[in-house]
C-alpha cells in the first residue's frame, strides 16, 4: 500500500537534511490531520497549499498537491461522518436543495485562512465533497505569470474576451486579476456574474457589483436580460453554459460593453467552434459574422508542475484577434487560423507548444512533462528538434 502524505510527512520533520519544500506550519497540519473535523481540514488545506480537497465515503481525505491527489489522512470517511462534517455550512433550505437535486454549489470564507468553492453531489448514494481553496487576497497578472497581452484586451472599451482551458487550469484565477487590475486602474461600472461567487473585490477606482446565481439571479440568461439597465461598462459572466447565454454575452460585446467569460475548451481555435455550434445551424452564419466582430482574444491556459515540485506555473495559448483573424473567422475558415497563431508574435500571439517549449528550456517544467501537455506531440517533436 503507498504510503500516504501524513506517513511522508512524519518522516519529512524527522529527516533535519531534508530540503525543506513544504511549509514551515507542516507539524500543526499532522496534528490536524488527525482529526475528522472539516474545519480543521480546510485549515490543512492552507498550510500544504493545496488547491482542491475531496471528500468521498469509504476513502480518506485527499488533496490536490502540486497537481497531484494525495491521501491526507489514515482514516477512511464514512458517508455519515461526511454529512455531519459538511451539513454545518448549509442554510436548511440549501439542505433541502442539495436533497432534491443531488448536487449544489456555493462558497464560503473562513476567517484568516481564505474563501472555499464547495460542490456537493452524491455518488453512489452516498454524499462527496469537492472543494477548491481561494486566496483570501486576489493575487496580480504579475504574479500569476498572465501574459502581457492581457492588459492589451483589458484596455478594449467593448468586445469579448475569452478565458478558456481545462477544469482547474486557473481561469477563474486569471479573470479575478483581470478584474482586479482594471478596479485599480479604470473608473468603470464592472458587473459580475458567478456561479458562486469564488474572489470578493473591493470597489476601488471602479463600482463592482458581484451577483450570484441563486442568490441574486435565477440564471446567467436572466441576469443578462436585465443587466443593461444597471449601466455596466464591464460585465464578468463566470461561464457560457448554454446557447442562450452564448449569443446574449455576443450580442452585449457588439453593442458597447466589454465581456469577459470562461469556456472548457484545450485550444483557442476549438473555442470559436465551440461558441458556434451552440447556435443553431440556420443561424450559424450570421454567428459568424457577429463573433468575427466581437472578439478580441482568447487566451487558453494550463498549469504546469515545476520541476523543481514548487507548485505550479502557468503555459498559455494566445490568439489576438487581428482582421485577418476576424475575416477567417467570418468565412468559417477557422483550420487557417492556427499558422497565424504559430506566426504571429509581434502581435502578441503564442501556441500552447511554444509556451511548452520555453518552460522547458527555462528549466522550469521537464521535457516530458511539457510533451505530455501538449496538443500537438508531433509539431511538439519537431519543434524540439529545430531548437
Amino acid at each position: 500500500e503507498e504510503p500516504t502524505l501524513l506517513s511522508f510527512l512524519a518522516g519529512f520533520l524527522h529527516d533535519t537534511s531534508a530540503e525543506q519544500t513544504l511549509p514551515l506550519r507542516v507539524a500543526d497540519s499532522l496534528e490536524r490531520l488527525m482529526l475528522v473535523d472539516l474545519r480543521s481540514l480546510l485549515a490543512a488545506m492552507v498550510d500544504l497549499h493545496a488547491s482542491d480537497l475531496h471528500l468521498l465515503a469509504g476513502s480518506p481525505a485527499q488533496a490536490r498537491i502540486n497537481g497531484d491527489i494525495t491521501a491526507i489522512s489514515d482514516r477512511r470517511l464514512s458517508g455519515d461522518e461526511i454529512r455531519g462534517m459538511v451539513y454545518e455550512f448549509l442554510s436548511g433550505e440549501e439542505r433541502r436543495c442539495l436533497e432534491e437535486l443531488k448536487s449544489l454549489d456555493r462558497s464560503f470564507e473562513l476567517s484568516g485562512l481564505g474563501r472555499y468553492r464547495i460542490n456537493f453531489h452524491w455518488q453512489q448514494d452516498s454524499l462527496a465533497v469537492s472543494i477548491r481553496l481561494l486566496p483570501l487576497v486576489i493575487p496580480s497578472l504579475e504574479e500569476l505569470g498572465a501574459p502581457d497581452i492581457i492588459k492589451e484586451f483589458i484596455s478594449y472599451q467593448n468586445g469579448l474576451v475569452l478565458i478558456t482551458g481545462p477544469a482547474g487550469s486557473g481561469k477563474s484565477t486569471t479573470l479575478a486579476a483581470a478584474i482586479e487590475y482594471m478596479n485599480l486602474k479604470r473608473a468603470s461600472n464592472i458587473i459580475t456574474i458567478e456561479d458562486p461567487i469564488e474572489y470578493v473585490f473591493e470597489s476601488k477606482k471602479s463600482l463592482i457589483r458581484q451577483r450570484e446565481l441563486g442568490r441574486d439571479t435565477l440564471s446567467y440568461a436572466e441576469a443578462l436580460r436585465s443587466v443593461l439597465r444597471q449601466d455596466p461598462n464591464i460585465i464578468l459572466v463566470g461561464e457560457m453554459r448554454d446557447a442562450e447565454t452564448m449569443q446574449a454575452v455576443v450580442t452585449l460585446a457588439e453593442t458597447g460593453h466589454l465581456i469577459f467569460s470562461t469556456l472548457h475548451t484545450r485550444d483557442t481555435v476549438n473555442a470559436i467552434s465551440r461558441i458556434v455550434d451552440m447556435f443553431p445551424v440556420s443561424h450559424q452564419h450570421e454567428a459568424r459574422i457577429k463573433i468575427g466582430s466581437a472578439l478580441r482574444g482568447v487566451i487558453t491556459q494550463q498549469l504546469i508542475p515545476r520541476k523543481d515540485g514548487r507548485g505550479r506555473v502557468l503555459a498559455c495559448e494566445i490568439l489576438n484577434c487581428t482582421d485577418p483573424v476576424r475575416n477567417l473567422i467570418k468565412e468559417n475558415r477557422l483550420s487557417h487560423i492556427r499558422p497565424f497563431i504559430q506566426m504571429g508574435a509581434r502581435f502578441g500571439m503564442r501556441s500552447m507548444n511554444h509556451s511548452l517549449l520555453e518552460l522547458s528550456r527555462q528549466g522550469v517544467i521537464s521535457v516530458e512533462e511539457a510533451r505530455q501537455r501538449s496538443n500537438d506531440k508531433e509539431e511538439f517533436n519537431r519543434l524540439m528538434l529545430e531548437g
